[in-house]
């Protein structure tokens, strides 16, 4: 009777991991289905390609071509439309906005090549090819990281660095990628989960922001634009090996390059972040002690989208300050 019982678990655990496996294969079969797009056939029309030595880079500007630049850089899976409140805003100030693409993300070429000074060479291009006058670089997230590097690899790019919910490692230990995502199948599987998976996209973005009700319907779609594109799975794939590791060679990864920053910085962070806690604020306050910080109470991780007023009320005030 025992060996029945063992026989018939055992049955039922084979049963469910070839269940299991087939919903896994199903979903990147359903993601390879999906990438079908060209990356013009779902970009912005009033947004254009700038031509850089690693492919173009998709932009939107915004606001009066003679005002000061102000170049943003999104985060992680994000692109230059989660930027629409912020560009308006600053439009309307009378800045010149630049949202830009950063690679494997949003409607940019993806060439390879996703470390901070890659991405920093790519916007220096782009600015170069615009004849742009030194910007205010902001850089939220992940895209601080390429936006710090910018400044500190091409000062004369950067007129002022903003920094919001920056995720930039600087407390966490150097490391290596994971050996176990070397696998480009394991990697493209767990992007198909995630990443590009459309069913996931609303849960992914309540992760990251306090205000749960602001995973609204507009900026889920935003996130699911261009994830339609060709190849989207694996390009972000190749991506999420570099992410999961410590970017060495980046000068914005060494705490003592902070002290060589010659321009104004200002520091921007949601008080209620989880993905980059406050602590993480207050140790780059310390990096930089001269930096205009700004604490935004009861806001997460993306602030520019859970409460966009007064976001961008923080944003012009420090801008101001700059």
């Amino acid at each position: 009777m025992t060996s029945k019982i063992l026989r018939g678990a055992a049955y039922l655990c084979l049963i469910a991991l070839l269940v299991l496996v087939a919903a896994v294969i199903a979903f990147r079969l359903a993601a390879s289905v999906r990438e079908t797009a060209g990356r013009a056939d779902r970009a912005p029309p009033g947004g254009r390609w700038v031509t850089t030595r690693s492919g173009d880079v998709f932009i939107q500007e915004k606001g009066r071509p003679a005002g000061i630049p102000v170049v943003l850089f999104h985060g992680t899976a994000a692109w230059s439309e989660l930027w629409r409140a912020t560009s308006d805003a600053l439009a309307a100030g009378g800045y010149h906005v630049i949202a830009l693409d950063l690679p494997p993300f949003g409607f940019s070429d993806r060439p390879g090549g996703y470390t901070r000074q890659d991405q920093a060479l790519r916007v220096s291009d782009v600015l170069e090819k615009l004849n742009a006058a030194p910007a205010i670089i902001v850089g939220h997230s992940f895209g601080a990281g390429a936006a710090t590097e910018l400044v500190l690899r091409f000062p004369a790019r950067a007129r002022a660095l903003v920094l919001v919910d920056a995720a930039l490692g600087l407390t966490a230990e150097p490391s290596d990628p994971p050996a176990v995502l070397r696998p480009q199948w394991l990697r493209e599987t767990l992007v198909s989960l995630t990443v590009t998976n459309p069913l996931a996209t609303k849960l992914l973005l309540q992760s990251l922001i306090a205000k749960k009700d602001r995973a609204l319907p507009e900026y889920v779609e935003i996130l699911q634009r261009p994830l339609t594109r060709q190849n989207s799975t694996p390009d972000i794939a190749d991506w999420l090996y570099y992410f999961t590791g410590t970017d060495r060679g980046a000068m914005s990864a060494d705490r003592a390059a902070y002290a060589r920053l010659k321009q104004p910085v200002a520091i921007l962070w949601g008080e209620m972040d989880s993905v980059t806690p406050l602590a993480q604020a207050r140790d780059l306050n310390v990096l930089l002690p001269q930096a205009h910080f700004t604490l935004l109470p009861g806001l997460g991780h993306i602030p520019q989208i859970e409460d966009p007023g007064q976001f961008n009320d923080a944003l012009l005030k420090a801008l101001g300050t700059l």
